[in-house]
């Protein structure tokens, strides 16, 4: 029988990935029940009960860089945790508020400045998203939403050097500012 080297160093190499992949990962909301506990504690009259979580953590980051060839410059990218809540009693009208969400992001980093810069309020849906700021250091150090839909309440927070990447996201932008016009024919 012969060894085929090359389908053990496939194997061999999905195997790293896979066990990377898992120790990267969780379906805990951990790290955002401070923000969770805080919004029950400031609104007493709702529950807000997993409907489900993933945690990401910087290992998984390097590895989507490495497998895209660094297209992707996602190693800045120290945290994201997404988390899905059921607001409990369903179908109530509820005050979720700028204060509300600032406050909780405070519970889970007190070292950070929190600062809603969007909020949208449509038929059926609100959006607020929040940048934690190092001041000291001047740095975007993370970035929060929160999006409130029927009973649902969805919780986004990444962490890490945001001014990076940023810079990255803009970079294909960079001297076009202004380039783009109307090609109408009057």
């Amino acid at each position: 029988m012969t060894v085929n080297p090359t389908r053990y160093r496939t194997l061999l190499m999905l195997s790293l990935a896979s066990l990377l992949l898992t120790s990267c990962m969780s379906f805990s909301d951990r790290s955002l029940r401070p923000v969770r506990n805080s919004i029950q504690e400031q609104m007493p009259e709702i529950r807000l009960e997993k409907e489900m979580a993933i945690a990401l953590r910087s290992g998984m980051f390097d590895f989507l860089d490495l497998i895209s060839l660094e297209e992707a410059d996602l190693s800045e990218v120290e945290h994201l945790q997404v988390a899905v809540y059921e607001v409990i009693p369903r179908g109530g009208e509820r005050s979720f508020s700028d204060a509300i969400f600032q406050r909780s992001l405070q519970e889970k980093d007190a070292s950070l400045h929190w600062e809603r810069i969007v909020k949208v309020r449509e038929e059926g849906e609100q959006v607020w998203v929040f940048v934690g700021m190092n001041l000291d250091a001047e740095t975007l150090e993370a970035v929060s939403v929160f999006v409130v839909e029927q009973d649902e309440l969805v919780l986004i927070n990444v962490d890490g050097d945001m001014h990076e990447l940023l810079r990255y996201a803009f970079e294909p932008a960079k001297g076009r500012r202004g380039a783009y016009k109307s090609s109408h024919s009057g």
